[in-house]
């Protein structure tokens, strides 16, 4: 069966989490140290034999680029199995002309030579441990032209406040989606995996031009569903969905899954979530270091005192340093008796001068890539 589908992870239309990704695509930020935000997605399709797969890339097509290398990790078949990059090469007038739906346009051409019967549409901020086979399956059952996956939740639950809900009838048939605001008792969330069938992929791309140019994938499923011009349905997920939406809950949920009971919901023996490798050794820890309930990653020295936080890959720590609560990303430098609590450092910092550099814990600090504190 996954040889008749096409995988498409869709980094358009992602929210938007400040500063940290002023400079980069949501897709490729860093999550617990070592993963991009999209190897969730990716890891989800090769571990469901869905071994073609498109990245649709907004913007910095080259960071994109750059964390995937050349794809092979998350491709089984290595013959018939592929990764592509894809951005929109037209020219627009406006950057909110840059929709997914214009990337898959501008690049009809390479899509139309893809032999497939389904498309699966996945994003890259709602993390998760999921066989994409189910959806499948029930799709292809119901014979609906669209199938999304939904999450039950209650409607005041912060954490997806603001997400899209589906309005779910009788047989899983949905008539509209709307904006969660939190007043619902219980809604569903929809999690902005699709999967279409070819001719209903195709005459969306069609028909968008028609509709709107500023329509996504996501509003048209939406224009057909309130217009019944297709039968779209539900498929309910009842598993752990991480939603990273805002940057609160990014390091939210970074924190949270410190935790080996949440750890355990996304990090699966036989699920396993891969990333992209690079030669570095094992991290190092000094004679005095001391690490608690933290994630480490490899080409790191810890010579001082780590608790609660994530640190990143070629991370260093020197004596007598202290970091809490706090997210390291790659190649920072703390320094001797520096005191860092509720710090997000972006790349390449130094802390080197002021010894204590403290956030709140319902704000946490954010220093900018590259600078020296």
């Amino acid at each position: 069966m996954m040889n008749k589908v096409l995988g498409i992870v869709n980094l358009h239309d992602s929210p938007s989490l400040g500063v940290l990704t002023a400079r980069r695509p949501l897709g490729v930020t860093s999550f617990l140290g070592r993963y991009g935000l999209m190897d969730f997605t990716l890891s989800n399709y090769s571990n469901s034999g869905i071994d073609r797969v498109i990245v649709l890339a907004e913007r910095e097509a080259h960071s994109v680029r750059s964390h995937l290398g050349d794809g092979q990790v998350w491709v089984r078949n290595t013959k018939l199995g592929f990764q592509r990059i894809y951005k929109n090469e037209s020219l627009l007038p406006s950057s909110k002309f840059n929709t997914d739906i214009a990337n898959l346009k501008s690049n009809s051409n390479t899509i139309g030579e893809i032999p497939f019967e389904y498309v699966v549409i996945a994003p890259s901020f709602f993390i998760m441990s999921y066989d994409y086979n189910e959806l499948i399956q029930s799709h292809i059952e119901s014979g609906a032209d669209v199938t999304v996956l939904t999450k039950r939740v209650p409607g005041s639950n912060k954490d997806f406040l603001n997400a899209d809900v589906a309005e779910v009838e009788e047989e899983g048939k949905v008539s509209r989606f709307f904006t969660n605001t939190g007043r619902r008792k219980e809604v569903d969330i929809s999690l902005e995996s699709f999967v279409f069938t070819r001719s209903a992929f195709e005459r969306m791309i069609k028909e968008s031009g028609e509709v709107s140019l500023l329509y996504s994938i996501r509003r048209m499923v939406a224009y057909y569903a309130e217009n019944h011009l297709m039968d779209v349905r539900a498929l309910p997920f009842d598993g752990y969905v991480v939603p990273i939406l805002s940057l609160n809950l990014y390091v939210k949920h970074s924190f949270d899954l410190l935790q080996y009971s949440s750890r355990l919901k996304i990090f699966k023996d036989e699920w396993p979530i891969y990333t992209t490798t690079h030669n570095t050794p094992p991290a190092l820890y000094g004679e005095r270091a001391i690490v608690s309930n933290s994630f480490i990653a490899n080409g790191s020295i810890i010579k001082g005192r780590v608790k609660n936080s994530i640190i990143s890959r070629d991370v260093i720590v020197e004596e007598g340093a202290v970091v809490e609560d706090s997210i390291i990303f790659t190649q920072t430098e703390i320094g001797k008796d520096i005191k860092l609590r509720y710090v997000l450092a972006d790349k390449h910092v130094k802390f080197v001068e002021q010894k204590k550099v403290n956030g709140e814990k319902d704000e946490i600090l954010y220093i900018e890539q590259g600078v020296r504190v």
